[in-house]
């Protein structure tokens, strides 16, 4: 069987291919520069250069590269050896980076660098883009907080895997000594932190605790006839033309203030339901007390206003 012999203008379309995927390769290339790669050979750029570019560009597409224009650049957005990873992956080659900054200069911090670097040259572009969002601002510096809290870590990862109510104290960002019953749920990482995501039967809530904050859990006996509804007083205040047309429940008691305002006692509505329907009521209405929902209100009404990127 005799060997067939390239042609010379076959070797320079493979080189051509070749040069393309390099110049793509960093991630963006301006048309310019593209277009300089099918120039003749004074170096000019005709009507002939950008079909010899149309014809090109649907090779590489045929062989799984995937690149975009968009305002005069070109954009690589996947290879057919390219990686895809989401948030929670590259939040852990985040760490990863982390922990080998602590590593000594040696063999094993080079090898992790080589493979962290080989990694990241593999991106595809959504990961790119998730990357620089996720990627740490100032570091993940969270090998001396695992070293403090290991063990504490490990108790609160059993109690998630046990599934029993607990009893936990802890100390909020007030301060204040706090004790519930609560369910379990998960650990939760938080930049620095590392929280203990519970769920608060009293008040319908779930809470993210951090585990340096904890004093003690206590595994609670399990009431199986217990109900998740759970009735706790609240106080609230309504106001302007809410507080002349509310009409008080039964199970509720008023307060008139000079200015017209109500002072609401709430003791006998579902501690979810009554939250959401004092949402409904916006500007006209302020929860008092308890504390903790009145801050649950709060982030709740940051969190839609960052909706509206106000």
């Amino acid at each position: 069987m005799t060997k067939r012999k390239l042609s010379e203008k076959y070797n320079d379309s493979c080189i051509r291919i070749f040069e393309l995927i390099k110049l793509f390769a960093r991630g963006e290339a301006s048309f310019s520069e593209v277009i300089k790669l099918f120039a003749n050979e004074k170096g000019e750029v005709s009507q002939i250069s950008n079909v010899l570019l149309n014809k090109y560009m649907n090779t590489l597409k045929i062989y799984g590269i995937d690149v975009r224009k968009s305002k005069q650049t070109y954009v690589l957005h996947k290879m057919p050896f390219s990686v895809s990873l989401n948030e929670k992956e590259l939040y852990i080659v985040g760490l990863i980076k982390n922990a080998m900054s602590l590593m000594p200069n040696g063999k094993n911090k080079k090898s992790l660098q080589n493979f962290i670097s080989n990694l990241e040259e593999k991106y595809d572009y959504d990961t790119k883009m998730l990357s620089a969002m996720v990627a740490p601002s100032a570091n993940y510096d969270l090998a001396f907080y695992f070293k403090k809290f290991e063990h504490q870590i490990e108790d609160c990862e059993r109690y998630c895997q046990e599934g029993k109510p607990i009893e936990i104290c802890y100390i909020d960002s007030e301060g204040n000594r706090v004790k519930m019953e609560a369910q379990p749920q998960e650990i939760k990482y938080h930049d620095k932190v590392v929280c203990l995501g519970v769920y608060n039967p009293a008040s319908s809530f779930d809470f993210d605790i951090p585990v340096g904050s904890i004093i003690y859990i206590r595994t609670c006996v399990q009431n199986k006839n217990k109900s998740r509804k759970v009735y706790t007083s609240v106080v609230f205040k309504v106001k302007g033309g809410l507080a002349k047309r509310y009409k008080v429940r039964e199970w509720e008691s008023a307060e008139t203030l000079d200015d017209g305002s109500l002072i609401i006692t709430n003791k006998g509505e579902d501690i979810q339901t009554l939250f959401t329907r004092l949402f409904k009521y916006g500007e006209c209405c302020e929860i008092l007390s308890p504390k903790y929902l009145r801050k649950t209100m709060s982030k709740k009404i940051e969190k839609t206003l960052k909706n509206y990127n106000l």
